[in-house]
């Protein structure tokens, strides 16, 4: 008997419109599509984003003993007077931060097309379903995924490109493992379907894509570890991906851990991506998308 693969497609459509430069702007189901893609066999997905910021508590210092008083009174005879020749200055050492690499594409392509850093721009819709949830909040994007069942969602922006090299900059929650990710669409010709990228808690990374028309989710470049990943709980990581033609190239803070042909989607709209598989509530806070249009 064949195995059957099931795959449940929910479009979100709600009321308003995303203003865009120049025009009057999409309609809303053209700014949010959300795939629910199911059980796969052999690469099981997931799509979904949660409300909840999961920001670490502030901490709280314990108060020091208090000195106890003496017991008696030491008189010397002679109190010495000690003078110190010289005060050592504690210089602190510079705060590490992820260095560009060679090879990242950032590093030649000048300027960004398009960058959104989350500080009142408004490129992304925002929206709270029972599945995820998208807020833009102190200056990040925060993306839910209220339930662990490895679907995917997203929330696309405004505006058709082609070829292009895309990164979103994130940090997972306090509360992740495994495959728990986030990520990006691209080429999405519509809210239903293209190529997805992410990166998940483990460290690991993956390439798929989503036909609507035949009901298809295809992975082309399965889960793969990189020791260029930043894996865990807290950890910061830039995913990147080079669309230039039939090629696909993704990277990891800068670094190209793969790259291959396809020529399924050429052009469509660029979107953010949540999902959990092993951690209800997943959040991850996204704090710059940028792209720059290639020639």
């Amino acid at each position: 008997m064949k195995n059957i693969l099931m795959i449940g497609l929910l479009v979100t459509l709600l009321a308003g419109c995303l203003p865009q430069p120049g025009s009057s702007g999409p309609s809303d189901d053209d700014l949010i599509g959300t795939l629910v893609a199911a059980t796969l066999t052999a690469a099981p997905t997931g799509k979904y984003l949660p409300v909840q910021t999961d920001q670490p508590a502030d901490a709280t210092s314990a108060p020091g003993d208090s000195p106890q008083p003496p017991t008696a009174t030491l008189e010397p005879t002679l109190t010495p007077s000690l003078t110190p020749t010289f005060t050592l200055t504690f210089t602190p050492t510079a705060t590490l931060t992820p260095s560009l690499v060679p090879g990242d594409p950032v590093l030649t392509l000048g300027s960004p097309t398009f960058d959104d850093r989350f500080n009142g721009t408004t490129n992304f819709y925002e929206w709270d379903g029972t599945s995820a949830s998208y807020q833009i909040e102190q200056d990040r994007m925060v993306l839910i995924a209220k339930k662990a069942n490895s679907y995917e969602s997203w929330s696309l922006s405004w505006k058709d490109i082609e070829d292009f090299y895309l990164e979103a900059t994130g940090t997972f929650g306090d509360d992740c493992s495994g495959k728990d990710r986030f990520g990006m669409i691209f080429r999405a010709p519509d809210t239903t379907q293209g190529y997805i990228i992410t990166i998940s808690c483990d460290g690991s990374y993956r390439l798929s894509k989503y036909e609507s028309e035949d009901e298809k989710y295809t992975v082309l470049k399965g889960w793969a570890s990189s020791p260029q990943s930043n894996a865990g709980p807290g950890s910061t990581n830039r995913l990147g991906i080079r669309a230039q033609g039939e090629l696909l190239a993704g990277y990891v803070n800068g670094s190209k851990v793969f790259e291959i042909t396809d020529s399924t989607f050429t052009a469509g709209r660029m979107g953010v991506v949540v999902a959990a598989s092993n951690t209800p509530g997943f959040t991850a806070y996204l704090t710059r998308v940028a792209y720059w249009d290639l020639p």
